[in-house]
């Protein structure tokens, strides 16, 4: 049977799924095209006596690549078993919807402590709390750190709101969260040196 899994934390449930399926061959791209399907078409056809899972990970799905996998989820030969992993189950066309079990992989989320200062928040500072979380975050902890960010910014302008947007789509692109997080913190402390 195939199947489509749904996750709050597309990252972690991929390293999963590949712990689980160990011998999985994997398709992955931020959105499914037809290039990419032309690849799965042929790794799904090619003869083998072994059984063979395929991941195919995705953000987002083009309609016209959910149309042509469509036909291989319809005649999916007996040694293969195709997994869809997405970030919502509305990503996915009711047809593909309807060839695949649905399940869903989700993950706590984190609970994210900000105990320093916006309003006194200096370039030392800056370096140590990107130093400290940067790299350890995955997307989902990131986001949720971002908002909780947010909440405590009093009065955000225009500029500075612009900006907390532009980071929560850097992240969704893989941007470098180090980086994202350096830019936005700074972009808080600027944001704060300009109100007094």
């Amino acid at each position: 049977m195939n199947i489509a899994y749904i996750s709050n934390d597309i990252e972690k449930a991929k390293e999963k799924l590949l712990e689980e399926y160990e011998e999985s061959i994997l398709f992955e791209d931020n959105e499914l095209k037809l290039p990419m399907v032309k690849e799965i078409k042929e790794e799904v056809y090619q003869t083998t006596d072994k059984p063979k899972t395929i991941l195919i990970k995705a953000v987002t799905l083009r309609v016209e690549a959910q149309n042509s996998l469509l036909k291989i989820l319809e005649e999916t030969p007996d040694k293969v078993q195709l997994i869809i992993l997405t970030t919502s189950k509305y990503a996915l066309l009711d047809t593909i919807r309807s060839r695949v079990e649905v399940k869903e992989i989700n993950f706590e989320k984190p609970q994210i402590d900000i105990s320093f200062s916006l309003k006194s928040l200096n370039q030392k500072e800056i370096y140590e709390i990107v130093l400290k979380n940067g790299k350890k975050f995955s997307k989902l902890e990131l986001k949720t750190f971002i908002t909780e960010l947010l909440k405590k910014v009093e009065e955000p302008n225009e500029e500075l709101l612009n900006n907390f947007e532009m980071a929560m789509k850097l992240i969704d692109l893989n941007g470098d969260r180090e980086a994202i997080l350096s830019l936005l913190l700074l972009s808080i402390r600027n944001s704060n040196n300009e109100n007094l």
